[in-house]
């Protein structure tokens, strides 16, 4: 039998808790590990960087979930529920944080909301940062986040019916664009690294007093570089699927038409990319080395991400291209009617 909507909406919720939760006490364990000192300096900018990139990614996707979902029928809607969702009236704030309009509202507002949280607890017990850091980062985060989004499917839920949609059309401003989240991710990412691995400053390995140019820092900035390159593509081969489905059904996002995706098998792409970044670390540091003065560490992060960047640059446009390729072909062979043709009915 299948689940009910607020059936459906609770397991949505409880796997994106889980997930979130899981992918940010990873981050939080990567900082405290990067770490000798853990104070406002390093949580704060770290912090940040995850909450806006996590929620950026889960409130983007979400709206896509939901139109699949339902255009699907993966859940039924009781009669109570639809009444319920015939009542439902958007309001100015309700407006303000809609991820189809200002996709950057609601990252920017819990982003600055965990981050006083943050702020708050670090001031308030000083002498745990580490455990202030994980149970904001990694319990109260991921729960306000699903209860946000688990909250918000009701008016994602209206967004999949032709009378939903055409009451927003009007609204919209311009239309979001889902060729846009390749970069999207990419800044994402890059934000996201940067404030993990910038704390190493404090580390021997990466002591510039030794120089740039000496083997041992040559060698630890290699090491760091795969290590960036290994999470980021894995972070790039993330599949969005079935909200890619839901955002080709709906006249409220543009797509863009899907090129082939590359033919080059996997094991020789991760060896170029190993490749990649191995010889920029080596070539950065023989650059940075004729510097009369050593460059800020900051600085020589952000430039060592180059090459990682790269990596993720096109292992998330061929993940995306096989999503954009693989949606097209469920909705034909499924015959999954779009949002304007109304709403479906069970056989």
């Amino acid at each position: 039998m299948l689940p009910t909507f607020r059936q459906h909406a609770g397991r949505y919720g409880f796997g994106l808790c889980l997930g979130v939760s899981f992918l940010c006490l990873l981050m939080a364990f990567a900082l405290l590990r990067n770490s000798q000192a853990l104070g406002l300096l390093e949580v704060l900018p770290a912090g940040f960087a995850i909450v806006f990139g996590v929620t950026l990614g889960a409130s983007r996707d979400a709206p896509g979930y939901w139109i699949y979902a339902a255009r699907s029928l993966k859940f039924m809607v009781l009669p109570s529920e639809l009444q319920q969702l015939q009542q439902l009236r958007v309001s100015p704030l309700i407006g303000l944080l809609n991820p189809l309009q200002r996709p950057l509202s609601l990252p920017l507002l819990l982003a600055g909301l965990i981050t006083l949280l943050l702020w708050a607890g670090l001031a308030l017990l000083p002498a745990y940062p580490a455990l202030v850091t994980l149970v904001v980062l990694g319990l109260l985060f991921p729960l306000l986040l699903a209860l946000l989004l688990t909250g918000s499917a009701p008016y994602f839920m209206v967004l999949a019916s032709d009378q939903g949609e055409n009451a927003m059309l009007p609204q919209m401003q311009r239309l979001r664009d889902a060729g846009r989240y390749r970069a999207e991710d990419l800044a994402i990412s890059l934000l996201i690294s940067l404030a993990l691995i910038w704390p190493l400053h404090g580390r021997p390995d990466f002591d510039l007093q030794i120089g740039y140019g000496k083997p041992e820092f040559a060698v630890a900035a290699m090491i760091l570089g795969w290590i960036v390159t290994f999470f980021l593509l894995l972070g790039a081969r993330r599949s969005r699927l079935y909200s890619a489905v839901g955002e080709r059904l709906s006249a409220l996002l543009r797509t863009p038409s899907a090129p082939a995706a590359g033919s080059a098998r996997v094991l020789p792409r991760m060896a170029l990319y190993y490749a990649a970044v191995g010889l920029w670390a080596l070539v950065l540091c023989g650059l940075l080395a004729q510097l009369p003065q050593p460059l800020p560490f900051p600085l020589f992060c952000a430039l060592l991400l180059v090459a990682p960047g790269w990596a993720f640059w096109r292992e998330r446009g061929l993940t995306l291209q096989r999503d954009a390729e693989q949606a097209g072909l469920f909705i034909r062979e499924l015959g999954v009617q779009p949002v304007a043709a109304g709403m479906p009915q069970r056989p």
